[in-house]
C-alpha cells in the first residue's frame, strides 16, 4: 500500500505542476469565453446554454466530450506509454514495486486526474459565468429549477457523476494504450470513438450499456431518470472497472517490459 500511495502522490504531484494541465485550461477557458460571447451576439439559440451564471458550470459539462476524452487519453499514454517508451519503467519496477502496485497507481492516477479535470472545468465554468451572465437568481438544469446552495450541490454531483464516466473511459484509454507506441496515435483513436459512439447511443436497448451513453448522459440522467435507472447506469459503470481493470492488469503482467 506504501508503494502504491508514493507512486500515486509522485504522479499527482507531478500533474499539477505540468505544462500540459495548463493547457488544458487555457483550452476550456477559451472556449467557454467564446459560448459567452457567441450567447450574447446570437442569443440563447445559438448556444448550449440558458444564460444563468450560476448553471453555466454545469451545463457545459457536456459541451466538451471529445476534449475531455482527448486529454484523458493524453494523460493515460504519459503515465504508462511515455514510461515504457522512455525505458523509466522498468527502473521503477526493479525497486521493490510489483507490477500489480504500479498498475493500481496508474488506475488512481487516472480516477484523481479525471476528478482535478473535472474541478477545473466547473471552476472555470463558474469564472466565466460570472463574468457574461452574473451570479443571477436562478439555477436551471433541464428539469431542475432552484438556486444558491441547492444549485452548487446539483453542479457539484453532476461534476462526480461526469468525472466517475471519464475515469471508466481513461480505463479503456490504459487497456487500450498496451497496444499502442505512440501517446498521439492514442489521443487519435479514443478521441474518434467519441465521434463514432455518439451514434451508437441512438439504439435504445442498448444504450445504457455503451459507455458513451454515460459519457454524454450519466451526469444528467442521475436528475432526469428514475433512482432504479441510475443505480444501474452505476452498476454498469462499476462493471466496466472491474472489467476494465482485471483485463488490463493482466495484460500489462505478461508484457515484456525488459526487466
Amino acid at each position: 500500500m506504501k508503494n502504491i500511495w508514493a507512486l500515486t502522490s509522485f504522479e499527482f504531484k507531478r500533474t499539477l505542476t505540468s505544462k500540459m494541465l495548463l493547457v488544458y485550461t487555457l483550452i476550456y477557458a477559451a472556449m467557454y469565453v467564446l459560448t459567452g460571447v457567441i450567447f450574447k451576439v446570437y442569443g440563447a439559440g445559438k448556444t448550449v446554454v440558458a444564460g444563468y451564471g450560476q448553471s453555466f458550470p454545469v451545463e457545459m459539462l457536456q459541451a466538451g466530450i471529445t476534449f475531455t476524452a482527448v486529454f484523458i487519453a493524453i494523460y493515460v499514454g504519459e503515465i504508462l506509454i511515455q514510461e515504457r517508451n522512455n525505458g523509466t519503467i522498468k527502473f521503477v519496477l526493479l525497486r521493490s514495486v510489483s507490477r500489480f502496485q504500479y498498475y493500481i497507481s496508474r488506475i488512481i492516477s487516472i480516477f484523481l486526474f479525471s476528478l482535478l479535470l473535472t474541478t477545473i472545468i466547473i471552476l472555470i465554468g463558474y469564472v466565466v459565468g460570472l463574468l457574461f451572465f452574473d451570479w443571477g437568481d436562478t439555477f436551471v438544469f433541464y428539469s431542475v429549477t432552484t438556486s444558491g446552495w441547492q444549485g452548487i450541490r446539483v453542479t457539484v454531483l453532476a461534476g462526480l457523476a461526469f468525472a466517475f464516466a471519464y475515469f471508466i473511459f481513461g480505463l479503456i484509454a490504459l487497456l487500450v494504450s498496451q497496444f499502442i507506441q505512440r501517446i498521439a496515435t492514442l489521443a487519435m483513436l479514443m478521441g474518434l470513438s467519441t465521434l463514432v459512439g455518439q451514434y451508437i447511443v441512438i439504439y435504445d436497448q442498448i444504450k445504457q450499456y455503451v459507455i458513451y451513453e454515460h459519457l454524454l448522459f450519466f451526469h444528467i440522467n442521475l436528475f432526469e431518470k428514475s433512482i432504479s435507472y441510475s443505480v444501474t447506469s452505476f452498476g454498469v459503470l462499476v462493471g466496466y472497472l472491474i472489467v476494465l481493470g482485471t483485463a488490463g492488469y493482466f495484460l500489462f503482467k505478461k508484457q515484456d517490459l525488459y526487466v
